[in-house]
């Protein structure tokens, strides 16, 4: 039986006469019953003291074996089973591969859209999200389910919508310069990998990486985007309305 835990035949052989013996024997007698051939035996003998299944004691001139408690021995193979687990677990997360750092180009739209999807449901701690609103509303349920799930969620809406996400931004879209918004999507999963994309040239252009310096800056450019949409909204029609100058500079910082 021994066997199937890695132990060799003639291991397996000499622990098994003994625990059915009981008591103590000499490796001339082991050899004689166990069918170890005796140019073996103290070979074998000697790795099983090492392992800890069999006891030797010198009596005299003359060593003698006995064998651990079965008892003993499932639970040291338990233990050591465990062990070598984690060990093979801690060699595996210190062999994982360096972070992709390079930054990867996305052109075509709907992959893109599917691949921020994709992001958000394999998202295991955060989401910061930028969307329009008529996208936003496409992610809507998602984003919520992920927010249920214990997913800390925070969004920037350019558009009002209506949600249950406790940590939403919006801005209504101003109509005095509606016609030069561009479109933008920005994404951070888990603060370890961004997906930016950008209305220009009469397409939506985009790239992904999962370089911490771009994580970072995009991490930090999102709560700018989220602090300056809070101070417009919060001051809309004591300063936008009024001043034509401010106005502009907004548009052209944020949008």
């Amino acid at each position: 039986m021994l066997t199937r835990f890695g132990f060799t035949d003639y291991e397996n052989k000499v622990y098994e006469t003994l625990h059915h013996v009981g008591k103590p024997m000499t490796g001339y007698a082991l050899a004689k019953d166990s069918g170890v051939p005796r140019g073996k035996i103290y070979e074998v003998l000697h790795r099983l003291v090492d392992k800890g299944i069999i006891l030797e004691s010198m009596t005299g001139n003359k060593s003698e074996y006995q064998a651990v408690d079965i008892e003993i021995v499932i639970k040291a193979l338990t233990q050591n089973f465990y062990q070598n687990v984690e060990k093979l677990r801690d060699a595996y997360r210190e062999d994982r591969p360096e972070i992709d750092d390079r930054v990867w180009m996305l052109k075509q739209d709907s992959s893109m859209l599917l691949t921020m999807e994709e992001w958000i449901k394999k998202a295991t701690s955060s989401i910061r999200l930028s969307l329009w609103a008529d996208e936003f509303e496409t992610m809507r349920p998602l984003l919520e389910q992920k927010q249920a799930d214990g997913i800390q969620v925070e969004a920037l809406s350019l558009g009002s919508v209506s949600s249950a996400l406790q940590h939403l931004t919006t801005f209504p879209v101003p109509q005095w310069e509606h016609h030069s918004l561009e479109r933008w999507r920005l994404l951070i999963v888990d603060e370890a990998r961004i997906l930016l994309a950008i209305f220009h040239g009469g397409e939506m252009k985009g790239v992904m990486t999962s370089s911490p310096q771009f994580v970072q800056f995009f991490l930090d450019f999102f709560y700018h985007d989220v602090v300056l949409t809070e101070i417009t909204n919060r001051y809309y029609d004591d300063v936008l309305v009024e001043d034509e100058h401010i106005r502009k500079l907004l548009i052209k910082l944020r949008y």
